[in-house]
């Protein structure tokens, strides 16, 4: 069905004053702001000068009552004219804010758009370890890929356990509620994004940190085959071994909320095995109930989807690409060459800020302790020292050393290893590697800006942290009081490789798939190729393959 869009509106230009708080802001609105209307129901949404952004619609039922713990519904529409010109509540975040009526996407398109254009789709599925972010922060809205001729949609998802918890008394003991949403987004894309224009047939999903994770799972999730045609992931190749749903599924994330095949609980929803009745107990908990006893939980602080043969991941990432059951579409993948200095910051007053060797030691085991891997894990730490010393000099040795370590063993050596084998299993493969070290920090970390003494990666102290390259795709990095006319051109350019690839299943600018000799480096200086043995000399990727040959335990 077509419809064409109701654009009766004032030539003015909205300005957005992005909110420092997730879940506000957008833009003002008027009289004469477009009316849109798809099979749900009109909305009105805001004219932005270059484009028309509606905000908050609701894509699925709010997962409230009985729809807590379960998969998403069908939204049943609206009555009279939804009003789309502000973003709408968050998902409830790890600090109990939010709302779990939080089911929003926002929809930023060509202010000459008409159904029938068939524009390229691009679905941004936010970051924040999935137990925080939303679709609202600060840095994603307005997006100027946009101007390149592309539907950009952004999406809320549950989180936390409200969207991770499996349990085997749910009718869906398997969880992952967070990623059916995404699933149920994207066929809320299909549905209706010819309404504004955009093509159904040509819908690239995109995500950053637990979003690029996203990305990956729903590469290898069957119930998402077909929804998608393109993929790029953005720091997403963390955790790829992922988590057994009869294990830390059930037992790590499951009882700390309720009994699991008899195995007592003292989650508040202990003390029975009915699995009526713990359904129900479950869905009566308050919001501080359910993250109270997720907090006190060792199991929840990474949380990660559970799979399970036949549920909705069958093979964890790692498993899943290895026997080449991935999604026959192109994809782009990379990572930032100082993912870890957020995280350094984030942890280090845990660890004396990070400035003994002793401190470093700590750090590092507690990073790795899920690692199966005999090897010691102290010589780790004493090497990276070494390492920063050599690469950074002599200041912040051991802050350094630690945002190396998580930078390498985390998200480097996993995403170059999954771009090797997506291009192995003839998956059409572009693997990126951010490296702009003196990259502005960003609004949304900008409290950070204190710590920045405690690094010397670059000017402004974290380097090519992790999630800074976002800035530089959506166009607000061309704002910043302290960007350069080479970051801007840079930003340009990945503007311009993020939309070519949504367009035609290639980034273009002499940016070929993937060989191992064609890392793309995105650089202020002018983007050029690496190696995969330069990348990964730089990350100790050899070491990382097989740790206990670098640093064998007992030597």
């Amino acid at each position: 069905m077509l419809k064409k869009f109701k654009l009766a509106y004032l030539l003015a230009a909205f300005f957005i004053a992005l909110s420092l708080l997730a879940g506000c802001g957008g833009g003002g609105g008027g009289a004469g702001d477009p009316v849109i209307e798809i099979d749900l129901g009109k909305m009105t949404c805001v004219d932005e000068g270059t484009m028309i952004a509606c905000r908050g619609i609701p894509y699925a039922a709010p997962p409230v009552g009985n729809l807590r713990f379960a998969p998403p519904q069908d939204h049943a529409g609206w009555t009279g004219t939804l009003d789309a010109r502000n973003f709408r509540s968050a998902c409830v975040q790890d600090d109990g804010s939010g709302s779990e009526d939080c089911l929003f996407l926002n929809v930023f398109f060509p202010e000459d758009a008409e159904p029938g254009d068939n524009l390229p789709v691009m679905v941004w599925i936010h970051g924040g370890a999935l137990i925080q972010g939303a679709s609202s922060v600060p840095g994603y809205d307005v997006p100027a890929l946009v101007n390149e001729g592309v539907i950009v949609v952004t999406i809320n998802y549950r989180l936390n356990a409200f969207g991770f918890l499996p349990h085997p008394a749910l009718e869906d003991p398997t969880g992952n509620f967070g990623l059916k949403d995404q699933v149920f987004a994207l066929q809320w894309v299909q549905d209706n994004i010819g309404d504004f224009g955009g093509d159904a047939e040509n819908v690239t999903i995109f995500g950053e940190s637990a979003g690029g994770h996203s990305v990956l799972s729903l590469l290898v999730a069957p119930s998402a085959a077909g929804l998608f045609h393109k993929a790029i992931v953005q720091s997403g190749s963390y955790s790829p071994t992922q988590t057994a749903l009869a294990t830390v599924g059930y037992y790590g994330l499951g009882l700390p909320f309720a009994n699991v095949y008899g195995t007592p609980s003292t989650g508040p929803c202990g003390g029975n095995n009915d699995a009526g009745e713990i359904r129900t107990c479950l869905r009566s908990l308050s919001v501080d109930q359910i993250m109270t006893t997720q907090r006190a939980s060792a199991a929840w602080s990474w949380i990660t989807p559970v799979y399970a043969a036949g549920t909705f991941l069958p093979k964890s990432i790692n498993d899943a690409l290895a026997a080449g059951e991935v999604a026959n579409v192109p994809v782009m993948i990379g990572s930032n060459l100082n993912e870890g200095s957020l995280f350094t910051a984030l942890f280090m007053g845990s660890y004396g800020n990070f400035t003994t060797l002793g401190n470093l030691v700590a750090g590092v085991t507690t990073l790795l302790v899920a690692d199966p891997r005999a090897y010691d894990r102290s010589a780790v730490a004493s090497d990276y020292a070494d390492w920063a010393t050599t690469t950074y000099g002599s200041s912040n040795i051991y802050r350094n050393a630690h945002s190396m370590v998580f930078t390498d063993a985390t998200f480097s050596c996993n995403a170059l290893a999954h771009a090797a084998t997506l291009a192995a299993w003839s998956r059409p493969t572009y693997s990126y590697w951010f490296t702009d070290a003196d990259a502005p920090i960003h609004d949304t970390y900008a409290a950070l800006g204190a710590l920045s003494a405690f690094f010397n990666l670059g000017n402004w102290g974290f380097g090519a942290s992790h999630s800074f390259e976002i800035q530089y795709i959506f166009g607000t990095v061309q704002g910043h009081p302290n960007v350069t006319t080479a970051q801007r051109n840079l930003s340009n350019r990945m503007i311009a490789y993020w939309t070519n690839f949504a367009k035609n299943g290639a980034p273009g600018g002499g940016w070929t798939a993937y060989n191992g000799t064609n890392i793309r480096e995105l650089n202020p200086a002018g983007d050029s190729d690496a190696t995969a043995a330069t990348f990964m000399g730089a990350h100790y990727c050899a070491c990382w393959a097989s740790p206990g040959t670098c640093w064998p335990v007992g030597e």
